[in-house]
């Protein structure tokens, strides 16, 4: 794909050109400025000088009012364009200096720097900055490219590995002994670091691993750079800066946990990590393997239709014990937990010796739901993200946003009709539950630890060492968790999970909710221990909604028949695997002007697909405000492209969304 794809020759306009040159000692130099230029304008930018400079050089060039780096990427002799520079009007700046006349970036970096630019409308530029190591133009650390060596490209399909978290790893230890041994080194890419450890304890017995990542200083993330671009390194390992390493001779690329949110990024370029892993496989002509313990509906797809193959490695387990909260009631149970769940906590506690553990899994931590008024039914929210507050509780009750982190004290009376009957409603959060397990300690005369691990209670990472450590310990506890708790899955075991408000893992109006329901209860049964025959594991899941289809399948574990009936609504709505998705947000301080803008946009994309006869291959919904209407103080108001696969250039579609939209390519929500 070459580079040239972006409109060549962007010339300065400036009228006060260079001074009488001789053309056959002056080149074009086209470069791609290290700076963020709107995904609607020209990435390229020419100049002249009087060398030929390598592609791969950095350069400083004016810019405006001011000087910025910039990478070449071409250079021609001056003679050559003399016509078209005379046809054009315009006249080029010179280069203002040459930063480092060695190629300091290499093809590969700029391979994948375009494919980002180009798969999710991304400047250019800015993609390339992010596909440059922190250290790059820092004094003291050297980045000369050589000659990068060529290898053998054959594009091969994925192998996706389905196991449970701490059998992943013995799982790919043949595929690991194989590339060290038959081609070189390994890409080892993990969603954040909190498993970093424990794969790098296993790994570095036998290999020399690097590691990666951005918490990593200057000076360490240098030492691994080196090691890696000589060869050193058998294995990178790391979060998805890692794909970005001057590997030696890649054999391997491993993205382990794939459905992790983190792969996705919510900063620009927004990629999604698992995708831009392919390219880098398919730059360096290698096999790609994605672990998981559930494969999304997409993978799914392209397991049916073999684009891709599938190495099994779980096995069909026994139902897990549905409680139906509604007849708990009814039967005079008001607790937040069921008296199953007591019972299993007790059992446990009193027959079973020391050394314990029980994990309560609940999504929302805080103490209550929301806060709401009686006589009118408003829910007390906050005014800079418009979602209703949560309440916590400190010394007293307060109002906590969990967007944005704003609290305010408990209100007397209802800001919005002035009533005085403002009532908690909604699924209890950890701070509740505490409570709740303290009384039946209370009342059965028991005394065991009752930990709680949230952002409420763990504000860094010292106080997560010593929860954690606690947990580890040899004495009897009880935790109470919210996803946080995923973050230790590899060192973690438990005897018993609960997990309370199930409904709330699968209530978000999203496409994508009932996977991310069945993806957190399959980590869930990462933290315990498989019994004899597979049985029945010890977890108990809580639903006000026993009937519901998707906590159903999440509860027996079959969940080949629950895709094979999403895939058909997928396909009646447009939706992925059978099309690629398109986020366009807008945010203002006003509302009025964001919903203004929203629809005058949604009708002139309308227009256009009209125009251009892009009906059947692009379908647009009308503009819509975000779930959580607020952003900041900003109201988002977002259009959603459905793009169909026979779409080949979108980009001549989207030039024509403006350059204060933001344009996110397969988003993690559409809500």
């Amino acid at each position: 794909m070459p580079l040239l794809y972006y409109k060549k020759y962007n010339r300065s306009n400036s009228q006060n050109g260079p001074d009488k040159i001789c053309l056959r000692r002056m080149y074009i130099i086209e470069v791609i400025p290290l700076i963020i230029l709107p995904s609607n304008v020209p990435q390229l930018l020419s100049y002249f000088f009087n060398k030929n400079l390598e592609k791969g050089v950095v350069v400083e060039i004016p810019f405006g009012s001011r000087k910025v780096h910039a990478a070449v990427i071409a250079s021609t002799p001056l003679e050559d364009s003399k016509i078209s520079l005379k046809k054009s009007g315009f006249q080029l700046k010179k280069v203002s200096t040459v930063v480092n006349e060695i190629p300091q970036i290499s093809n590969n970096q700029f391979k994948i720097a375009l494919w980002i630019s180009r798969h999710y409308f991304a400047p250019l530029g800015y993609c390339l900055k992010t596909v440059l190591p922190p250290f790059f133009l820092k004094k003291g650390y050297d980045t000369n490219q050589d000659k990068e060596q060529k290898q053998e490209i054959s594009i091969r399909k994925p192998i996706f590995i389905l196991s449970h978290a701490k059998e992943t790893l013995a799982n790919l230890m043949p595929f690991i002994k194989k590339s060290v041994e038959e081609i070189g080194q390994i890409a080892f890419i993990i969603p954040d670091t909190s498993s970093l450890q424990y794969f790098y304890e296993n790994l570095s017995l036998k290999y020399d691993v690097a590691k990666i990542h951005s918490g990593l200083n200057n000076k360490k993330t240098y030492e691994s750079w080196k090691k890696i671009e000589s060869g050193q390194a058998d294995i990178i390992l790391g979060t998805r800066q890692a794909l970005f390493s001057p590997f030696k001779k890649l054999g391997l690329v491993v993205v382990d946990d794939v459905l992790h949110e983190f792969y996705k990024s919510d900063m620009t370029p927004k990629y999604y990590t698992p995708d831009l892993a392919k390219v880098v496989a398919d730059i360096h002509g290698t096999k790609i393997i994605f672990t998981s313990n559930i494969t999304r509906i997409e993978n799914y797809y392209h397991l049916e239709n073999k684009e891709s193959e599938l190495l099994d490695k779980t096995k069909l387990r026994e139902p897990l014990k549905v409680v139906n909260m509604v007849d708990e009631i009814k039967e005079g149970n008001f607790s937040v937990l069921s008296r199953t769940i007591k019972n299993e906590i007790l059992s446990l506690i009193n027959h079973s010796g020391q050394g314990k553990k029980i994990l309560i899994f609940s999504p929302r931590r805080g103490h209550s739901g929301v806060l709401v008024c009686q006589s009118c039914g408003y829910a007390v929210k906050c005014k800079d993200c418009g979602t209703a507050f949560k309440i916590h509780r400190t010394t007293n009750f307060i109002l906590t946003c969990h967007r944005c982190s704003r609290s305010i004290k408990m209100p007397d009376n209802c800001p919005s009709c002035n009533g005085f009957k403002l009532k908690p409603v909604g699924p209890a959060g950890t701070q509740k539950i505490y409570d709740e397990i303290q009384k039946i300690l209370m009342v059965n005369n028991v005394k065991v630890p009752v930990l709680i691990l949230d952002s409420d209670v763990i504000k860094n990472e010292i106080e997560e060492e010593e929860v954690v450590g606690e947990i580890k310990g040899s004495k009897t506890s009880i935790i109470i968790s919210t996803q946080m708790i995923f973050s230790h899955r590899y060192s973690l075991s438990f005897d018993l999970i609960g997990v309370l408000n199930t409904d709330s893992l699968v209530s978000a109006p999203d496409f994508r909710a009932e996977e991310r329901l069945f993806y957190q209860i399959e980590k869930l049964l990462d933290f315990l221990p498989t019994g004899k025959n597979n049985q029945s594991k010890n977890m108990i899941l809580q639903t006000y909604n026993p009937e519901n289809k998707s906590i159903l399948t999440a509860g027996n574990g079959d969940y080949k028949n629950f895709y094979d009936k999403e895939l058909e609504t997928r396909k009646i709505f447009s939706y992925p695997p059978y099309s690629q998705l398109v986020k366009l947000s807008f945010k203002h301080k006003s509302r009025d002007k964001a919903s203004y803008e929203a629809r005058v946009l949604s009708e002139k994309l309308k227009m256009a697909l009209g125009q251009l006869k892009l009906g059947q291959k692009i379908k647009l919904t009308d503009s819509y405000p975000s779930f959580a209407e607020k952003e900041r103080g900003l109201f988002v108001y977002n259009i959603v492209l459905k793009i169909m696969p026979e779409m080949e250039n979108l980009r001549d579609f989207l030039k024509f969304i403006p350059s204060n939209w933001s344009i996110d390519v397969d988003p993690r929500s559409i809500i």
